[in-house]
């Protein structure tokens, strides 16, 4: 059951008329923008019939589907329930461990409520007040916990923990992951897990993934290389000093394609830190980020937004969620659901001249046999980006400091705003379209199979504006040269994951297993285009964006590159109790992998024509001792493997090079020890860890001139680390998510020049913190700070991009029950900053003004 469906039924259970004035009032607040929308909408919500004999007969048909005759819960439309399934309930039980909470439910309801797992009772319920049926409190009281149950009767029910029959988001005090492979609550997990609620992403009026990630210290945006379309856009990032660009997973499979992922279909986002490939296999020091989307469920709910910002940016998105009529509600196919996502965007960018951002997405997803012993899902997304594209302003602009050693400032201030493209000639566009299906069935009592397959196709292509170089600017005559460049890229992967999971007991200790085998195959074609014309230099300081481009005639050429993963994996889990106080984790992924890549010239020769295979055993361990109920220490070890193209899908003939397939793969290793609590009655989350990362077999080239090279492969990246977070709620009405981390990381390399110095993209010190206060009569206040420290963008250390912080600010007012109407204003001090400077100090993306943006928020 949803949240907002959750706040609703507490609404109309401890209210008994609602307010009559307040529509009227709505109206008045909705008067501008994509609002005045909303109020029309709330008006229908008022008294539909009305609406429908006053404005088109045809609505009675959306009456019908969105004001059924039901009961107010929404959880059955049968009038053919018994009498106890329809019975209600008076409660008044207080916010308690899930133990206490239940069994004053059942001394209520006289029902039963079994729970199989003593790790349950400690867990913090926020209780349940009102008038609820017994399947509607159960919701209830678990809203927030990660708990999931089962109905035996209308009054019995069972109590577990997530598996594989559902995925469970962060709704307040436990947090739990999407992968079947972690079955305990965050707190039980050894090893740094940040999620990002949908929640959070709401309030703070996240649109994509890369500003989701703003939540997460360590993490800084890359701004590509010196041009490059196919390499510069998308979500590209590093984490804890390491690329974590090939990291990114979708529902536990990788998403290859540089495309900007938004969040509207997003139940939350988990970032992993450190080596972990157990989970993923190949892959690097940095972690990996999953996103779990959202899926259907039983209880019927209907959402929809409208945002209207600074600089024109407009959106709309719509979830709705539907359960399947049948006449006998408690059948397979009863117990079924379709939801449906939709996303319409069409926006400026504040602080940026011309920049226009379009994006159309919609995610159909269908649920059968929800709650049941065997479950199917069937999803898609379909996604279009069509955007103009935006790399940034002249080094030579940002007079703070000096970008590059060798940056010549401009002699007066340049207006951040100045656009260098040629949006008659310059785009980017990208199609991505997603197919997944997945199976689960609960064999026994504790034990579950599930297989998923996963097909991902993103297409891109890219004609662009950029300035390449510090070089690019001339003084003398404040002219720029403007490179064009263009490119396309094409990935697909496909995916079958089958696991099995289940509880079991040997000589009296308790393993928690998931083991399971992977196929995947994951393709990159790069054609090359020619014919993106030429531009004459432009003034730094009024360039104009309708200058001529001569030449301009886009076709491909001959040329491309071609690239192939095929992956076959087995990987297996275990968690084992010793006792009530320790746990023992453990898990070992073996893969093999073969990877092909051929580039063809545009004269049609064949310039590379590589192949390389092997296989990767990484692994992790780790133990937590429960000092309390609500807290534990633990340490823990993990590994990852990095293989020649394992990151992008290329080879070389070159034997100094780390994409050779004759060189050794690099190897990276994590030491954790951390501590996670659970304090303020279980609804707030604490953790803390220090770490201590290396990374090995970084090849350095002894002598590049000799035949073959002289090289070995003795360098090496350390990171040591601290990190500390805060996750839920300080009291029932304010709610924070913070975290922040510093990183000493350190190049142990050969290279007298560049031994000692920090890897590039690792800020010392980087964090956020967000809170909210929800205040009397539907107010909610919030805002938080979000910031970092300097970073290098190569690896001498002489060029860099500047620290900032930045506040952000929130007012919140709930309408009524349906409507609330949500003001963020972003960067409240209005402070200049750089986003990114890419790998030369030739140019940097400037970071966004003062912005604002309302956002009107309706639930049925």
């Amino acid at each position: 059951m949803t949240r907002k469906r959750l706040r609703a039924l507490r609404r109309t259970a401890t209210q008994k008329t609602a307010n009559a004035g307040r529509p009227s009032q709505a109206t008045r607040f909705l008067r501008f923008g994509a609002a005045v929308t909303t109020a029309a909408l709330t008006s229908l919500a008022a008294n539909p019939a009305f609406a429908s004999d006053l404005l088109d007969p045809r609505l009675e048909v959306i009456k019908r589907a969105l004001w059924p005759r039901t009961a107010p819960s929404g959880i059955s439309s049968s009038g053919q329930q018994d009498t106890n399934r329809n019975q209600t309930f008076q409660f008044d039980i207080p916010g308690a461990p899930i133990g206490d909470v239940v069994a004053a439910f059942e001394r209520v309801t006289g029902g039963t409520v079994t729970i199989p797992v003593d790790s349950i009772h400690p867990i913090f319920s926020p209780g349940l007040r009102g008038t609820f049926t017994f399947e509607q409190g159960l919701h209830m009281l678990l809203d927030g916990t990660g708990i999931t149950f089962r109905l035996t009767s209308p009054q019995t029910a069972v109590l577990a923990l997530p598996s594989l029959s559902e995925s469970v988001s962060v709704r307040g005090s436990v947090a739990t992951v999407a992968s079947p492979k972690y079955s305990a609550p965050l707190r039980d997990i050894p090893q740094t897990i940040e999620v990002i609620p949908r929640a959070a992403m709401e309030t703070q009026g996240v649109t994509t993934l890369s500003e989701a990630l703003r939540n997460v210290p360590g993490i800084t945006l890359q701004a590509g290389e010196g041009g490059g379309a196919s390499s510069t856009a998308g979500d590209m990032f590093t984490m804890r000093g390491f690329n974590a660009s090939n990291s990114l997973f979708v529902d536990n499979v990788r998403d290859d394609g540089l495309v900007s992922r938004d969040v509207f279909n997003l139940e939350q986002v988990e970032v992993f830190m450190g080596p972990t490939g157990s989970d993923v296999g190949r892959g690097t020091a940095a972690g990996y980020v999953n996103m779990q989307t959202k899926r259907p469920h039983l209880p019927r709910a209907t959402s929809a937004t409208l945002a209207y910002g600074t600089a024109d940016q407009r959106r709309a998105t719509l979830d709705l969620n539907q359960p399947l009529s049948s006449a006998n509600p408690d059948s397979w196919i009863g117990k079924s659901a379709l939801r449906l996502n939709a996303l319409w965007q069409d926006s400026g960018v504040a602080g940026r001249d011309e920049v226009e951002n379009e994006t159309r997405a919609f995610a159909p997803s269908l649920g059968l046999g929800l709650g049941t012993s065997t479950r199917v899902l069937a999803s898609a997304q379909v996604l279009r980006q069509r955007n103009l594209p935006d790399y940034g302003i002249p080094g030579a602009a940002w007079h703070e400091t000096q970008l590059a050693p060798t940056t010549k400032h401009t002699s007066r201030p340049v207006d951040q705003s100045n656009y260098y493209g040629s949006p008659a000639f310059d785009y980017d566009r990208a199609d991505q379209n997603t197919l997944m299906a997945r199976v689960e069935h609960n064999v026994t009592a504790g034990w579950a199979l599930s297989n998923q397959t996963r097909y991902n196709k993103t297409e891109r292509e890219a004609v662009i504006s950029t300035v390449q170089s510090v070089a690019s600017y001339v003084p003398a005559t404040d002219l720029v040269t403007v490179a064009r460049q263009g490119n396309a890229r094409e990935n697909e992967i496909i995916s079958n994951q089958t696991t099995v999971s289940g509880r079991f007991l040997t000589g009296g200790l308790e393993h928690n297993i998931s083991s399971g085998l992977e196929f995947a195959r994951e393709a990159q074609f790069a054609p090359a285009i020619t014919g993106v014309g030429t531009r004459a230099p432009v003034n730094i300081y009024n360039p104009n964006p309708n200058d001529p481009i001569t030449g301009y005639a886009v076709t491909p050429t001959n040329a491309f590159t071609d690239g192939q993963t095929d992956t076959a994996a087995i990987y297996a889990f275990d968690s084992l109790s010793l006792g009530t106080r320790v746990q023992v984790n453990g898990g070992l992924r073996f893969e093999h992998y073969n990877t092909e890549y051929r580039s063809v010239s545009a004269a049609n020769v064949t310039t590379a024509d590589e192949s390389g295979s092997g296989g990767l055993l990484s692994g992790k361990a780790g133990v937590i001792v429960r000092l309390r109920p609500n807290g534990n220490v633990y340490a823990s070890y993990g590994t990852t493997i990095t293989p020649p193209g394992g990151a992008n899908f290329t080879l070389s003939a070159a034997p100094a090079n780390q994409n050779n397939p004759n060189v050794e793969p690099q190897k990276s290793a994590n030491v954790e020890v951390g501590t996670k609590w659970d304090v303020a009655g279980g609804r707030l989350s604490l953790n803390g860890a220090v770490f201590h990362t290396i990374n090995e077999n970084v090849l350095f080239v002894i002598d590049a001139a000799a035949v073959p090279p002289v090289y070995n492969q003795d360098d090496k990246q350390r990171v040591n680390g601290v990190t500390v977070g805060a996750t839920g709620q300080i009291t029932p009405e304010w709610q924070v998510l913070a975290s922040a981390g510093y990183l000493d990381t350190e190049s142990l390399t050969q290279n007298t020049a560049n031994n000692g110095n920090r890897l590039t993209l690792s800020p010392e010190l980087s964090g956020s913190f967000w809170t909210t206060y929800r205040l009397p009569k539907g107010w909610t206040l919030g805002g938080g700070v979000r910031g970092t420290s300097e970073v290098f963008i190569n690896a001498a250390n002489t060029i860099k991009a500047p620290g900032y912080h930045i506040v952000d600010g929130l007012v919140e007012y709930a309408v009524n029950q349906h409507l609330t109407l949500r003001f963020n204003v972003y960067n409240l001090t209005d402070t200049e900053y750089i986003r990114n400077v890419n790998n030369n100090g030739g140019r940097y993306n400037p970071g966004n003004p003062r912005t604002a943006q309302l956002t009107s928020v309706i639930a049925f």
